[in-house]
């Protein structure tokens, strides 16, 4: 199921008809509820035809192999839909997943071959196939991080869903970052660290000399916009993230991406020259539960840059703090 990618109004050129942005991928058997109620609340978001899903968007004689193919080549990004029934649905010729001619195989093999990003969907239920349970062909799946969809949470779920996809249906995924991460241990640049020194001592005593005063509006402009740049991780993954700042209030708000998917801000504030704010994730393991991971991020302030400690909590694997560099963008 395709999406074809929209120009800078989201219409296409031919007789300004809108363009499928989207590819949702699914069993009919498995998901055909959830996938066709996504559907409807993506082209809410999005605008109508936004969505490509087979069963409205593929017209009687078709050629339903090449219809899929060309949206893959054009789609922004593909949604896997996974029920309880995706991994193992099949017949006494065995699963589908092990043929070659399975269409959700072919869906997913098409979207990794072109570079597509694929956001694996969990409904009702179902768990995040483990790599060993997928053909070789198809493995890379299991490495995707995993969004939930479920009932009680539909709201919240999918605005999840529609803050990762912004980047992507914006461009920002196809953005290559220009900065590459220093060595650990690397000391900063002198000059900037010996400035921000500065800053912090005479903060200090502006603070002490008059009343009321505090250092967060200056901070503010320092830290304010768009950050990026290439991450790695302690398990060899590297991605390139993306964070958007604000100041308000002396509160520090706005989005931190990890792995790739941005994520709201919580708790976050300027505290002694540093930021300090938090994110949530969902960590899937195998045939395990979903999983709540806190994230803690501290960031040192330079000259057109940000210094971060990231220490992740709570997940099914323990990991050493990741540090890392983003430039103002």
């Amino acid at each position: 199921m395709s999406g074809r990618g929209p120009g800078a109004d989201g219409l296409s050129a031919e007789g300004g008809k809108r363009m499928a942005r989207l590819f949702v991928s699914y069993r009919r058997e498995d998901s055909a509820g959830f996938a066709g109620r996504l559907t409807d609340a993506l082209e809410r978001t999005y605008g109508e035809g936004s969505v490509f899903r087979d069963v409205d968007d593929i017209r009687p004689g078709e050629d339903f192999a090449q219809i899929i193919q060309r949206g893959l080549d054009e789609v922004a990004a593909v949604l896997v839909v996974i029920g309880p029934g995706w991994l193992d649905a099949g017949d006494a010729g065995g699963r589908r997943l092990e043929r070659a001619d399975d269409f959700v195989r072919r869906e997913i093999e098409g979207a990794l071959a072109v570079g597509k990003p694929l956001l694996p969907i969990l409904v009702g239920g179902a768990r995040m196939p483990a790599a060993e349970h997928l053909p070789p062909s198809i493995r890379p799946l299991a490495a995707r991080q995993a969004l939930v969809l479920g009932d009680a949470s539909w709201k919240s779920d999918l605005a999840a869903l529609e803050a990762a996809l912004q980047p992507v249906l914006a461009g920002g995924g196809d953005e290559a970052a220009s900065t590459s991460v220093p060595p650990r241990g690397r000391p900063p640049a002198r000059r900037a660290w010996l400035l921000a020194a500065l800053g912090v001592v005479l903060a200090a005593s502006l603070a002490a000399l008059v009343p009321g005063w505090r250092a967060e509006p200056a901070m503010a402009d320092d830290i304010a916009g768009t950050w990026g740049g290439s991450v790695e991780y302690p398990w060899g993954a590297r991605h390139d993230e993306r964070f958007e700042l604000a100041v308000r209030d002396g509160a520090i708000v706005g989005s931190a991406s990890f792995l790739g998917l941005p994520r709201t801000i919580e708790s976050g504030e300027l505290r002694g020259g540093r930021l300090h704010f938090t994110t949530r994730s969902n960590e899937v393991l195998g045939d395990s539960p979903p999983r709540e991971v806190l994230h803690r991020y501290v960031g040192e302030p330079g000259r057109d840059e940000i210094r971060f400690v990231l220490e992740s909590r709570n997940g099914y694997s323990a990991n050493p703090p990741t540090h890392f560099v983003l430039h103002r963008r």
